[in-house]
């Protein structure tokens, strides 16, 4: 893919806004099913620190963020054809990087879960400080690790399909 420097910068805005967009998405699921629905279905079972709540939280945060994604992709890499974006080769090239950062979000979680608990900030509800961090943390390491991925392994397009669809448009 030959893109120019300006393209390739106005792309990596495009993805920022897009990711931007699924992280709030989320990091709403994540807070309101970790702090709110999940404590008070079960609360002895799903206690404030239970694994099983961050495993379901960070799960349902995930997915709905990976879902916004993937209805926005269109948004970001301009040059992806109409065939690619109705591919189910493609969606499953795209869950499964998906699936590897959730992956590594839910052991990064998991590896920090001992810290939970630890120093909380009360901005209307309780935020715990290194829940929040790592949850940033493991944000930052799957965006980068995203963006690099979905231009190489998902929507890898021919630099000739790539001026074909530019002028299509």
């Amino acid at each position: 893919m030959n893109q120019s420097k300006k393209d390739i910068f106005k792309e990596i805005i495009r993805f920022l806004i897009v990711g931007g967009i699924a992280t709030l998405c989320d990091y709403a699921i994540f807070y309101l099913f970790n702090l709110l629905l999940l404590p008070k279905i079960n609360p002895e079972v799903l206690g404030k620190d239970a694994g099983l709540n961050i495993f379901i939280s960070t799960a349902l945060g995930f997915t709905t963020g990976l879902l916004v994604n993937w209805f926005l992709q269109k948004f970001v890499y301009r040059y992806i054809t109409e065939k690619q974006t109705k591919s189910k080769i493609v969606f499953l090239k795209f869950v499964i990087l998906s699936l590897v950062g959730f992956g590594l979000t839910e052991l990064g979680m998991l590896l920090a879960s001992p810290l939970f608990g630890k120093v909380t900030w009360h901005i209307i509800v309780d935020f715990d400080f290194w829940k929040l961090f790592f949850k940033v943390l493991m944000t930052i390491i799957v965006l980068i690790m995203n963006y690099i991925g979905r231009k190489i392994f998902v929507f890898n397009v021919k630099p000739e399909e790539q001026k074909e669809n530019e002028t299509n448009e």
